[in-house]
């Protein structure tokens, strides 16, 4: 039995995974489809897909499992147009970070039988600073020795739970089991508060009187610390994301006013020893941070790993731990 894999969302991270499951194309046949048939026509030379469909519903009708890598202005939609011709037993799976939002529309739109799971990876930290999101940067590699987000309900089906985790272990990640809800907070401040600190600084000169001087002379901290606007990736609706998760947003940015006033307060007392000390000690942490974040040596009593699960990929290529990159 061959089972068919459908990836919408053909960017760095949908063809890192048709990549990443080239270990087991012999069993699983790997479908593309993006909305921008320009990008479609691009990555038909690459080898992370047997086939490209240019039709949404060419792509999903025969698919046993469909996985989705959108920008979180278009899950919705596409969830919806999907439903007319996904096959019932089918899993569905989505990476992106409207998790909450994305099981809720899952619910409403999708029919009974069609399982739904969001799977969130994160990237291997020696491309975590690439710069590159498209799927020029693809690797096969993208997810290997980091944690990919399993987020679930009390709705989600078992089969999509082990259909997950088994992915996760093909792309040699790492399964980290948690609930939407926490989920949600989490990428609220890991994700979308850098964001927003990036953009807060661009609210704060971009425009503003001096900048026609000031932009000539743009340190690299402006460069780098603006550059992260962009992973807005939304081409319309670019708060997409955040009126999604309004309430941990809120949170994250609560978190973040705080930590600006501690430093105002700080230079406004000119007390250099104790901002000496509060600088020198982020910098080794994020130091510390780093250096871990790009080997992936973590303890393993940080992680809330997922025992191998026995379902239908074992079943069909054995032990997918033996399918993992050494």
């Amino acid at each position: 039995m061959t089972l068919q894999l459908t990836i919408i969302g053909l960017d760095q991270t949908g063809v890192s995974f048709g990549l990443a499951l080239g270990s087991v194309k012999d069993k699983l046949v790997r479908i593309g489809h993006d909305p921008a048939q320009k990008r479609n026509n691009k990555i038909e030379t690459l080898g992370a897909f047997d086939k490209i469909h240019f039709r949404m519903n060419e792509a999903v009708r025969d698919a046993d499992i469909i996985l989705l890598s959108l920008p979180a202005d278009q899950v919705e939609a596409t969830l919806k147009e999907l439903a007319e011709d996904v096959k019932i037993g089918a899993i569905v799976i989505d990476t992106s970070r409207t998790i909450l939002a994305a099981s809720q529309w899952a619910a409403q739109y999708l029919p009974s039988g069609v399982h739904f799971i969001s799977m969130i990876p994160t990237i291997n930290g020696l491309y975590l600073r690439d710069g590159a999101h498209d799927a020029k940067k693809a690797h096969d590699d993208l997810f290997a020795n980091c944690e990919m987000v399993i987020a679930t309900t009390t709705e989600t089906h078992a089969d999509a739970m082990k259909m997950a985790s088994e992915i996760t272990i093909i792309t040699g990640a790492h399964a980290c089991l948690t609930d939407v809800y926490e989920a949600d907070g989490l990428f609220a401040r890991i994700d979308m508060m850098p964001k927003l600190a990036s953009a807060a600084v661009l609210l704060a000169t971009l425009d503003q009187p001096g900048w026609s001087d000031a932009r000539k002379l743009a340190s690299k901290a402006f460069a780098q610390t603006t550059d992260t606007i962009q992973l807005f990736n939304e081409l319309v609706n670019p708060s997409a994301e955040l009126v999604n998760n309004r309430e941990n947003v809120i949170r994250a940015l609560d978190g973040l006013t705080s930590a600006l006033a501690t430093l105002r307060e700080q230079v406004a007392a000119d007390d250099s020893k104790r901002l000496d000390a509060i600088l020198l000690d982020l910098k080794e942490g994020q130091a510390e941070w780093s250096d871990l974040r790009a080997t992936g040596n973590w303890e393993k009593s940080d992680r809330d790993e997922l025992e191998k699960p026995v379902g239908m990929l074992k079943r069909m290529f054995g032990d997918p731990s033996k399918l993992q990159k050494k």
